[in-house]
């Protein structure tokens, strides 16, 4: 046993200076995750000083940029992860993001044993399409020059580097997880979780990874500025990836800009993606155990349905049991359909037993069911027509709309957490959004006219159409915005107009999102201006 022992301190200490070492198999308690994405996921913020000393060496980085002699950092070497984790870039002293503080809590919650390292391939301002294996080479050909700078940092191609550090890392560790923090680039756009789940595909398949044994973490961008209303789509993914988890950004303090987080906010959202994987781990992640559950929700809305899967490939389990909400609801059944599942938050599990009894669980899996979402007055309201701002769909935080606390300041007669009253939506801010299932009569050309009140400066909204902007935006912006001036009080209302993109007849769900704190909002009139077939029609007039 001394011997033993004693082996396992040189190797220690080998790997923490660096030296290269025999072939040796994969270390199981030196746990690996992949970092992929955009500005936010490489790390936006300044680093301050404090971050960079007393830094633990169970926390490691891969360095996977080129040698760079500003750092004095090796391609594909490792190293105690003080930030920046990503690149260095190139000295100026930025470079702290969300998986310093997931790395940080890992190691502070995990048994002692357990080391951390990361592999970090991120670009700032990059479509999704960089990660896109396929894509990748044409996209930086035609990207502006900018970006191929950044690209060269990972020898032109930044999915081919992730891929050839992410197979040297697991020659020594195990991967446990994908995270990724991309989206502002993609803002809007709804085919966004099938492009992801291509990306997590084809990562999955070139590394040699399972996807029950490597879920993907997916941080949502911020809940204000002009991408926020990408999470409605982000929202999305655990229903395309089944071991996809969503990892909030609300609440974390947002930068200076409209686009990233603070030092603060990246410390918070670091700090939820390492509290989604602790629980994904379970209560024993030293040991590994050849059992594993998976869950897709087939149906989101109450009531729900939920497939679950068990993989069994630990011969001395005898029998298994499948829990809900600390419920046995299946056993020894390796596949099997969770029905009538009520709306709100649920934890799925496996307990396995062997012959002599011994318990083998894995780590819980949470879904969420919701509210249906259902028409204010049952059916969907017309456009062209009008739209009472309060009248907004049934379905609950979430759902139907998003409001930062609970409390009804307006005191209207509906029970929801939205700041009505029963005749306008007010006490709106930044990152709020309310939705309305509609029925777009014509396919054509519209516009919207707003009758609005602010006692304030800044205040906003945009709009969106099936989670895609439909007011046309300047160049370069992911979305146009609708400035509500001024008016003296909340209560002194006036209208402002804007055009539309083209909206499809059908029925659809309208969003409006509060881009600019304190916006008071009656009602919405849309114009039908043009049809595809050139029919002239009347307009509907506002009440």
């Amino acid at each position: 046993m001394k011997k033993n022992k004693l082996f396992r301190i040189v190797f220690t200490l080998c790997f923490f200076g660096m030296t290269a070492l025999a072939q040796a198999d994969p270390d199981p308690n030196f746990h690996i995750y992949i970092c992929f994405g955009q500005s936010n996921m490489e790390g936006n913020a300044s680093v301050p000083s404090s971050e960079t000393q007393g830094v633990s060496e169970r926390f490691q980085r891969l360095y996977t940029a080129n040698d760079c002699s500003t750092c004095g950092k090796k391609k594909g070497q490792w190293y105690t992860a003080v930030p920046p984790l990503a690149r260095c870039f190139h000295g100026n002293g930025i470079g702290y993001g969300p998986v310093d503080n997931f790395g940080r809590t890992l190691v502070d919650n995990l048994d002692p044993e357990i080391r951390v390292g990361v592999v970090v391939v991120a670009c700032g301002g990059c479509d999704i399409e960089l990660f896109e294996k396929n894509r990748c080479v044409s996209y930086i050909n035609s990207a502006a020059d900018w970006l191929k700078n950044y690209a060269r940092d990972y020898g032109g191609n930044p999915y081919e580097r992730m891929i050839e550090m992410a197979k040297l890392a697991k020659e020594v560790g195990v991967i446990k997880g994908i995270l990724i923090h991309q989206g502002e680039n993609n803002s809007g756009q709804t085919d966004w979780p099938d492009r992801l789940k291509g990306v997590y595909g084809t990562i999955l398949s070139d590394v040699g990874l399972k996807a029950e044994e490597v879920p993907l973490l997916v941080g949502e961008v911020r809940h204000s500025g002009p991408c926020s209303g990408h999470n409605q789509i982000i929202a999305n993914v655990p229903n395309v990836i089944p071991t996809a988890y969503v990892i909030s950004s609300d609440g974390c303090e947002s930068a200076g800009d409209q686009y990233h987080f603070s030092v603060k906010g990246y410390k918070e959202l670091g700090k939820r993606y390492a509290e989604k994987m602790l629980e994904l781990l379970g209560d024993n992640p030293v040991q590994s155990v050849d059992l594993s559950v998976s869950t897709m929700l087939l149906n989101e809305s109450e009531p729900g349905k939920v497939q679950i899967v068990v993989n069994k490939e630990n011969e001395d389990i005898t029998k298994f049991d499948i829990y809900a909400d600390n419920e046995i609801i299946a056993s020894d059944q390796t596949e099997f359909i969770w029905e009538d599942v009520s709306r709100g938050d649920h934890s799925i599990w496996v307990v396995g037993y062997d012959a002599s009894g011994k318990e083998y669980t894995t780590s819980k899996k949470s879904i969420k069911v919701l509210e249906p979402q259902t028409p204010f007055n049952g059916t969907p309201a017309p456009i062209p027509g009008v739209i009472e701002a309060e009248e907004f769909d049934y379905g609950g935080e979430g759902n139907a709309y998003h409001d930062n606390d609970e409390q009804n300041r307006n005191k209207g007669d509906r029970d929801e957490g939205v700041d009505m009253s029963n005749t306008a939506v007010g006490y709106t801010q930044t990152g709020e959004w309310i939705e309305y299932t509609v029925d777009v009569q014509k396919s054509g050309t519209y516009e919207v006219v707003a009758t609005v009140a602010s006692g304030s400066n800044g205040s906003s909204f945009t709009l969106y159409m099936d989670n895609t902007f439909i007011i046309p935006g300047a160049d370069g912006t992911p979305g146009g915005f609708i400035e509500v001036p001024n008016t003296g009080s909340w209560e002194d209302f006036t209208t402002v107009k804007a055009s539309l993109n083209k909206l499809t007849k059908g029925v659809h769900v309208l969003k409006v999102e509060i881009t600019g704190d304190w916006v008071d909002l009656d009602k919405l009139e849309f114009n039908l201006l043009a049809a595809d077939d050139d029919t002239k029609v009347d307009m509907v007039e506002a009440e």
